[in-house]
């Protein structure tokens, strides 16, 4: 927060407030310490509160909820397979548990990275040590320590209702992000470092709603001749209040008794700054998570990144998204896969959903890709879900696309060299059993 808005914040009525010494202690503990120069306190459910938080968070937990997860198999040299028969691949692509969906289970771990920074989940295994079942456990409850001389690490968890129980690093998927705590074992809440824009915004919008509460005009000041009571001003004011504060009220006819004269008090220029306030503060919360300010309804500023929906979705997925999905991908395998495991299998998010463009543009690039056999039509055919043809998994390739000896050589005199030459530019195949011939 800069000193202009601490400023403009204090002038609304938005004073530092005390609390228990024992509030302190317990956001110590949460690793949530002090207020905000607002005075409202910023924890990981109250920042939900917040709308440009709860977008942030909501977008990136959604995607990466919804990106297909899988596990692929390295079956020759630079050659993979997707591992559809591996249990792996059906614990993460189908049921985690056996009470969250795959999208669940990763919205809820990737909502408390974005919150603490932080996700666990228990593994639990069968007789041979192969993952069954990934539980998600509360970052609150479980915290990781060394211990030993040489400082192996461990987890203390404590479950709801349940005694405190030590796990290894083998039945915790542990994801975490920079900025790192002092130990190095865990990730800095985002929320937290930032709260003091967190709370910005959430003082002005808490501003804006008492704004509306009277009818969203100037505040008021009702002049009455002569000196009242302190008890007749209580009851003057309560009964002009209930008839004309609040939205439901706004545009009543007023009676002014008693030589009584209502004055409007214009708008301050701290008042008419709130707004900006809100964008400004809008902007540090998505500039924290990486989020442009277009993909989370905020239009007024428009982003750098191209004006195609596919450059916005590339800027997004390289700038944004992609830091988090290597983070999940690395982390499941180390998790999940043995030594010998990870030299033969790995995890991977498909993100190419996202980099979809517009019908014209990516039917013009399935061509390229046929015609100069990147893929076959089949294989094109298996990414817009259509059904094999016969004779669609040959690879295609213009038969202009020769080396130049051998379209010299159709020139020659010789009609032996001519004819052979021919017939290698009719059968591209050819050319590359010349080649390995010419080697």
């Amino acid at each position: 927060m800069n000193r202009l808005q601490r400023w403009v914040l204090r002038a609304l009525g938005f004073q530092q407030r005390q609390y228990h010494p024992g509030d302190a202690a317990l956001a110590e503990f949460w690793n949530f310490g002090g207020n905000t120069p607002t005075g409202l306190r910023v924890t990981p459910e109250s920042a939900m509160e917040c709308p440009a938080v709860q977008a942030c968070i909501g977008l990136l937990s959604n995607t990466v909820a919804t990106l297909p997860l899988d596990l692929f198999e390295r079956v020759a040299e630079g050659e993979r397979e997707r591992a559809t028969a591996h249990p792996l691949h059906t614990l993460l692509h189908d049921a985690p548990n056996e009470y969250q969906t795959s999208a669940e289970f990763r919205s809820m771990m990737h909502t408390d990275l974005c919150q603490w920074n932080n996700a666990y989940a228990r593994i639990r295994t069968r007789g041979d040590g192969e993952a069954v079942a990934l539980e998600p456990i509360a970052p609150g409850a479980i915290y990781p320590y060394r211990y030993g001389e040489d400082g192996r690490l461990a987890y203390r968890w404590t479950p709801d209702g349940g005694e405190t129980t030590t796990l290894m690093p083998t039945e915790v998927l542990h994801l975490k992000r920079a900025p790192w705590s002092r130990d190095r074992l865990t990730g800095k809440s985002l929320l937290d470092q930032h709260r003091d824009s967190i709370a910005v915004a959430m003082a002005a919008i808490e501003y804006i709603g008492r704004f509306f509460g009277n009818n969203a005009t100037p505040q008021m000041v009702l002049e009455v001749p002569g000196i009242l009571e302190d008890g007749t001003k209580e009851v003057v004011r309560k009964k002009w209040s209930e008839q004309h504060q609040g939205l439901v009220n706004a545009h009543k006819l007023a009676i002014a008794e008693a030589g009584m004269k209502l004055h409007a008090v214009g708008m301050t220029n701290e008042q008419a700054e709130i707004v900006a306030i809100y964008r400004a503060a809008v902007a540090d919360i998505a500039r924290v998570y990486g989020i442009p300010l277009h993909m989370i309804g905020e239009t007024e500023k428009n982003t750098s990144w191209g004006t195609g929906i596919e450059q916005q979705s590339l800027g997004f997925l390289i700038y944004s998204l992609r830091p988090w999905l290597v983070v999940w991908e690395q982390a499941l395998n180390r998790a999940l896969l043995s030594d010998e495991g990870r030299s033969r299998y790995y995890f991977e998010f498909n993100a190419d959903g996202l980099l979809r463009g517009d019908f014209k543009t990516r039917m013009e690039g399935f061509a390229l890709m046929i015609q100069w056999a990147l893929a076959t039509p089949n294989e094109i055919r298996r990414m817009l879900n259509m059904p094999a043809l016969a004779g669609g998994d040959d690879r295609l390739q213009p038969l202009n696309m020769v080396p130049a000896t051998q379209a010299m050589d159709v020139l020659s005199p010789d009609p032996a060299v001519a004819a052979n030459a021919l017939r290698v530019i009719h059968s591209p195949a050819l050319i590359q059993e010349d080649r390995h011939a010419a080697d």
